[in-house]
């Protein structure tokens, strides 16, 4: 406690001030000498307590009792004289003493009226507490209502009883726009902002602005995102303002980095609020919506979105016939080729492109069904219909979209060349059963359902060697066969092996075998006769 003692013989003052000492050391004593230098150390200190003389010079105790209650200095004063008189008494207690003392002092008195004055402070700090507290309830409680009513008008579902609470807010009828901001948080960060926090922030930030009063979403939105409406009042939506809205954006998004990325949507300029703040607030609602483009830079203008006709359906067909290619980089390109373009420079619905992308998954999964793994087919559902709604950004659109793409296109390939492998065995097969038929790679492509160029660079990946090659491996191998029976002619064997030019034959047989047909088979009666 702060103790101020008054008097103007100097052996009480110090008497006094060394009594209370000892008394109580905990507490701050000071001293004055009259009611003039009291009156200063009061203003100074704000003393709990006061004990003065009543007989002083210049200003008495009583003077210094009126003069605090004109000033409205709020103290307990306890006059202390040599006087044993009911009058002075009387006067003191009229003036507002908090008790009345003689001198000389007894220790058991000023020690009992301290403690008077002691409960009486703890007393009125109790329900000083109380009171705050009890503001605050109301504040909030206030605030609360204030936010559930605006909520309400801005969402259409507000009763006739509370559009006419709204008219007594004499600012709803200025003129403004509407922010809607989201606090994207961070999926690892797994920290729960407070909503008071935010709001206070969004709505400091936006006081540079104009008037603001913020109003948060109800609680945290699915996928990890706090949402909350800033009403704003403003005159004119000038170049000079967007410019300043760009600069509280920024400055907002580097305060709450931490937590996550803070987007914002702006609607149209209101003429007036009351009567235009909802539609303003729809629109500033969709405008942030577009922010999953990451060029935007986390504000938009509603004014800023350009009204285009609809793309109609995407054409994903260069992205099937990639999927059905070995090249896996040619898939994500023409991916995002697609994509972009579907995007529309920013101005697509970012849910429309979504659910168009979903909608790809689906089919590549549809059509392929009978050849993808079961885990592959799951992947792809998973990300069509889960995966791909909750990304919050282009960017991470792209990321789901090539990572289930490369997994589709790497099965699918596992799958064509297992598939392949069984082809080419047939086809080996196919060409020697047929050796004496016109062989070419356009008949074989045709007979096996396969493009003729994309057969023939798999015959040649899977083998080492081209068609034509292989066909004319099975000619020669049969050549020599009919040639050790010894039973044709040379003309007939080139026939029976396809070559309908006799000499044609020869040479190839010649450049492959390194000896003509007749060498051979010379070679081949000379060998038996030795034998």
């Amino acid at each position: 406690m702060r103790i101020l003692i008054v008097d103007d013989e100097p052996r009480h003052l110090r008497g006094m001030v060394n009594l209370i000492g000892r008394l109580r050391p905990e507490d701050q004593v000071v001293a004055a000498k009259d009611g003039l230098s009291a009156m200063e150390l009061v203003k100074a200190h704000s003393p709990e307590a006061i004990l003065t003389d009543i007989r002083m010079p210049g200003m008495d105790g009583l003077e210094f009792l009126e003069r605090l209650k004109v000033e409205g200095i709020k103290t307990r004063v306890v006059m202390v004289s040599a006087y044993n008189l009911f009058e002075y008494a009387q006067k003191a207690v009229r003036h507002g003493a908090f008790d009345y003392l003689l001198k000389p002092v007894e220790i058991e008195k000023i020690t009992e009226v301290l403690s008077r004055i002691d409960l009486q402070l703890t007393a009125e700090q109790q329900q000083y507490r109380e009171e705050e507290e009890l503001q605050h309830r109301l504040k909030l409680a206030s605030s609360a209502y204030l936010s559930r009513l605006i909520l309400s008008w801005l969402n259409g579902s507000a009763a006739p009883e509370e559009l006419e609470e709204l008219n007594r807010y004499e600012w709803l009828r200025e003129s403004g726009v509407a922010v809607y901001s989201e606090l994207k948080h961070r999926r690892d960060s797994g920290e729960q902002q407070d909503s008071g926090s935010f709001v206070r922030s969004l709505e400091q930030a936006w006081s540079r602005w104009g008037e603001a009063i913020t109003v948060p979403l109800s609680g945290m939105m699915e996928d990890g995102v706090q949402a909350a409406v800033t009403l704003i009042t403003l005159e004119a939506l000038t170049q000079g303002k967007r410019e300043e809205a760009r600069f509280i954006a920024q400055s907002l998004a580097a305060e709450w980095v931490h937590a996550g990325q803070l987007v914002h949507g702006i609607g149209p300029q209101c003429h007036s609020l009351l009567a235009e703040a909802p539609r303003s607030y729809l629109a500033a609602r969709t405008a942030n919506s577009y922010n999953f483009y990451d060029f935007r830079q986390g504000l938009l203008f509603a004014d800023e979105l350009i009204s285009t006709p609809g793309a109609g359906a995407p054409d994903w067909g260069r992205l099937y016939d990639a999927l059905k290619m070995d090249d896996a980089a040619l898939v994500q390109e023409v991916c995002a080729e697609t994509v972009y373009q579907l995007a529309d420079a920013g101005q697509a619905s970012p849910m429309l492109l979504k659910e168009q992308a979903s909608l790809m998954l689906l089919q590549i999964r549809s059509d392929h069904q009978d050849i993808l793994d079961k885990k592959t087919g799951q992947m792809l559902t998973d990300t069509a219909t889960m995966l791909i709604r909750s990304c919050r950004s282009y960017q991470e659109l792209m990321t789901k979209l090539n990572h289930a793409l490369r997994e589709a296109h790497l099965a699918l390939a596992l799958s064509r060349q297992d598939k392949s492998e069984v082809v080419i065995a047939e086809c080996l097969g196919w060409i020697q059963g047929h050796t004496k038929e016109n062989l070419t790679l356009e008949r074989a492509a045709e007979h096996f359902h396969f493009n003729p160029s994309y057969f023939s660079t798999l015959i040649k990946n899977r083998t080492g060697k081209t068609f034509s090659e292989h066909v004319t491996a099975v000619r020669m191998k049969r050549a020599k066969e009919l040639l050790a029976a010894e039973q044709f002619r040379v003309y007939e064997i080139s026939l029976e092996c396809g070559f309908q030019d006799t000499k044609y034959f020869c040479r190839v047989f010649k450049k492959y075998h390194g000896m003509s047909p007749k060498a051979y088979k010379h070679a081949l009666s000379q060998r038996k006769r030795e034998a």
